[in-house]
């Protein structure tokens, strides 16, 4: 009786002591012949539309014959059906068979498109968040297309996000060019390159040329300087101009905008020969001849400013800034009567124009009509009862009225002149406040 219940405990402990081992045996590897078998079951269980079976086996199938590109693709293919991509890129990226790599790239192509053109829909729409959200899993599912990048950069430059949209379009254009931006603009002496418009050393950085750029890309470019513009980047912006303006020569808008950066930058010469480059391809396009006509005019080439000018009134005679800006040529050119006639205009067809009132004011006043300076000067305190340089200008044409005037015109432009320069007086201490 008692070797019978030392028998039964020596049993149980025996049990016990081997129980680890049956655990041991459960972990053992999957060979390939499992594999197969596991190969087989997932393809059935696809073609039933059991994925989450389906990927138990394939999964089973993978430890067995991890080299197997086919086991692989259908991994990745049953994670892309979970929207896990990164899953999938991870199982996509071992498929290096050539039958199961164009899959792999026709399913890739298929997925970015859906996602790309849904965050398009959603941008167009307003959507801005759920732009964001598609084109960042277009962007996971290719992170080798450009076009994701810059819609994402549209979407962040859209709500206000000017950082991280320059961040997209740079990642974008880089993947255009083939080489990071960053290190161009930090491998050369960005200065020097912009003085020198040395812009094919800045194309040629990469030891390897970077692949042939599309002309349409230059639009990526002109993008790219546009958003650095807004955040006050004018010299890298520049830079992107002349990236842009290299891969395409004729693209009005680029040489548009480079010429403004250039004369921001004080680079006045610069930006008169973009500015004339861009008349010889649109020299009829007013927006381009006003852009050429302000340079010049900042320039103080006033000849060569009304001469352009002439061409916008003639093309737009509705054109206030053009007039205005015609105006203040004739006027530096001595030619009063012109200018007189054409501030006339400009606050005619806008009559709360300061600008030109006080123009027209200085203009009459240069050319001693009296009586129309001081009708302009009057109406400038009428519209900005503040403007201290209005009252002063209008003290002083009071003044030199009553020196060729008599009796009680005399005596009331005198009495006129001192209340103006009170007034500028008073408005310039609290000024100095």
């Amino acid at each position: 009786m008692t070797f019978f219940k030392r028998g039964f405990i020596v049993t149980l402990a025996l049990a016990f002591v081997a129980t680890p081992l049956c655990i041991q045996t459960a972990e053992a590897k999957v060979t390939k012949g499992q594999a197969s078998v596991a190969k087989r079951s997932g393809k059935l269980y696809i073609n039933q539309r059991q994925y989450d079976k389906a990927l138990e086996q394939y999964m089973i199938a993978a430890e067995g014959r991890p080299d197997d590109s086919e086991v692989q693709y259908y991994l990745g293919w049953l994670y892309s059906q979970k929207e896990l991509f990164e899953e999938m890129n991870e199982h996509y990226n071992l498929a290096t068979d050539r039958k199961w790599k164009r899959k792999v790239d026709a399913d890739r192509k298929e997925l970015w498109t859906r996602y790309y053109n849904m965050a398009v829909k959603g941008m167009n729409a307003q959507r801005f968040d759920f732009a964001v959200e598609q084109f960042d899993l277009a962007i996971t599912i290719n992170p080798n297309e450009a076009d994701a990048y810059e819609g994402l950069a549209i979407t962040h430059l859209n709500t206000g996000n000017s950082e991280a949209g320059i961040e997209m379009y740079q990642k974008g254009i880089e993947l255009v060019i083939g080489y990071n931006l960053d290190s161009l603009i930090t491998g050369y002496n960005l200065d020097s390159l912009i003085v020198q418009g040395d812009i094919e050393k800045i194309l040629e950085f990469n030891p390897q040329k970077p692949r042939e750029v599309k002309p349409q890309k230059a639009q990526s470019f002109f993008n790219l300087g546009g958003a650095l513009m807004n955040v006050a980047q004018v010299q890298k912006a520049l830079v992107m101009f002349k990236m842009g303006h290299a891969i395409d020569p004729e693209e009005i808008n680029i040489l548009q905008h480079m010429s403004i950066a250039q004369y921001r930058l004080g680079d006045k010469e610069g930006a008169a020969e973009s500015a004339e480059k861009a008349l010889a391809i649109a020299g009829d396009d007013p927006k381009i001849l006003n852009i050429a006509a302000t340079i010049y005019l900042q320039a103080e080439n006033f000849e060569k400013s009304a001469e352009i000018l002439e061409k916008v009134v003639e093309i737009q005679p509705d054109n206030m800034d053009a007039l205005f800006n015609l105006a203040i040529a004739y006027k530096q050119l001595d030619k009063g009567d012109k200018a007189l006639n054409l501030f006339a205009k400009s606050v005619e067809a806008n009559p709360t124009d300061i600008d030109s009132w006080y123009q027209l004011g200085l203009l009459a006043d240069k050319i001693d009509a009296y009586d129309k300076a001081i009708e302009a000067f009057n109406k400038v305190t009428e519209l900005q009862a503040d403007n201290a340089r209005a009252w002063a200008a209008l003290s002083r044409v009071y003044a030199r009225k009553s020196e060729v005037s008599e009796g009680e015109v005399a005596a009331e432009c005198v009495k006129k002149a001192t209340e103006a320069f009170q007034m500028y007086e008073a408005l310039s201490s609290q000024n100095q406040e």
